[in-house]
């Protein structure tokens, strides 16, 4: 194999297919990069079992081939490299890197137990924007569990039918659930990794693109740009979410809010809250006649009290919730004002941007139990 190619595309292929590298120790070549030279195009290939991405990139092939290099260290030469064409030749199970009158070789991977890359093919088809799809990803995936101990809980269950695309995520204290256009053929419920669609929608850089996805029994694919990305599915029995959402005659008050300066309140309240540990405890919420107090206390590291300016509607509460929980969703929506529906002092309540309908995205909340009504 010998290949001529730019330090900008290698350094993007590399750098696409980096995080499906395995880091575990089950067969040496998941370790590893495969680059395939054929035509006019060069592949590069990594999958850890669970996830395989696959970048595309042009390329002057001056001889056709196939090798595995070790993938954390070609990623790291290929941000080293200065800029200017780069000659990758591989004889002797070594690649050499070729540039600016020096070189470097390294020792390759066998390709014989390199596992084949799934078939992309599925009973669900479809497409939509980019940007629409890393949207919902971005507000929907901050509910989902951050760690895999629960699996079920670190996915994104997802309904998708010919003209709609539903995702939710809840890690059981809240709920994120948001919907977009689809256009698509075949009806489905799936469970998909949260950590592997916050990796596509990173991947997925040109809002304009559209991506094509593709779903079968137990994989699903996403297709955009120059790049294939699969995944394994989740299996497990997520929870009915419609049950926890309230009804819109459970709703008994409403705050009407500045998000910016609710924010940035939060994030105050945020700096005393947080324990000896580092981790981000309460913040209380006090609906009054023209505004709220935001408020929290923790004994030898402080006390704060702010009154912001809102519109309380309904009864009045006195409400805790982690501060981490609120401001993840604060600084995901992009409107102007929020609101918060309240059911109660220790009932779930709902987050909305000012404008947003509940269909298009919500995000349920569940109060801590130092609640109180006014």
């Amino acid at each position: 194999m010998q290949i001529i190619i730019s330090k900008e595309d290698l350094l993007y292929a590399v750098n696409a297919v980096e995080k499906a590298v395995s880091n575990k120790n089950t067969l040496p070549s998941l370790a590893g990069i495969m680059i395939t030279a054929e035509k006019d195009r060069v592949s590069f290939r990594a999958t850890d079992l669970e996830l395989a991405i696959e970048c595309v990139v042009n390329a002057q092939v001056k001889e056709e081939g196939q090798t595995i290099a070790p993938g954390k260290k070609l990623s790291a030469l290929a941000r080293l490299l200065p800029d200017c064409p780069i000659q990758l030749k591989f004889e002797k199970d070594v690649l050499q890197l070729i540039y600016d009158g020096s070189s470097v070789d390294i020792p390759c991977f066998s390709t014989e137990d390199f596992p084949l890359l799934p078939k992309n093919h599925g009973e669900i088809e479809g497409s939509m924007p980019v940007r629409a799809f890393k949207r919902l990803v971005r507000q929907v995936g901050i509910a989902a569990a951050p760690d895999e101990l629960r699996p079920v809980f670190a996915g994104v269950y997802t309904e998708i039918d010919q003209a709609d695309l539903v995702m939710v995520a809840t890690d059981t204290h809240r709920l994120a659930k948001g919907q977009g256009v689809w256009e698509g053929q075949g009806e489905a419920t799936l469970l998909i990794p949260n950590r592997a669609l916050q990796e596509v929608a990173r991947l997925a850089a040109n809002d304009e693109d559209m991506i094509h996805i593709s779903a079968g029994k137990n994989q699903i694919f996403f297709t955009f740009a120059n790049l294939t990305f699969t995944t394994r599915m989740i299996v497990g029995q997520y929870p009915d979410y419609r049950q926890v959402i309230p009804g819109e005659e459970m709703f008994r008050g409403e705050i009407v809010i500045e998000k910016r300066r609710f924010t940035e309140s939060l994030e105050r309240a945020a700096l005393i809250s947080r324990n000896t540990v580092g981790k981000s405890n309460t913040v209380r919420l006090s609906m009054e006649d023209g505004g709220i107090r935001v408020s929290a206390e923790v004994p030898d590291e402080g006390r704060i009290e702010e009154q912001l300016p809102a519109r309380c509607e309904g009864e009045y509460f006195v409400i805790s919730y982690n501060v981490k929980y609120l401001l993840d969703v604060l600084r995901i929506l992009d409107s102007e004002r929020v609101r918060l529906r309240l059911t109660g002092a220790n009932t779930p309540g709902i987050i909305l941007g000012d404008g947003y309908d509940a269909e298009e995205y919500l995000y349920l909340l569940l109060p801590l139990r130092s609640s109180a009504t006014k």
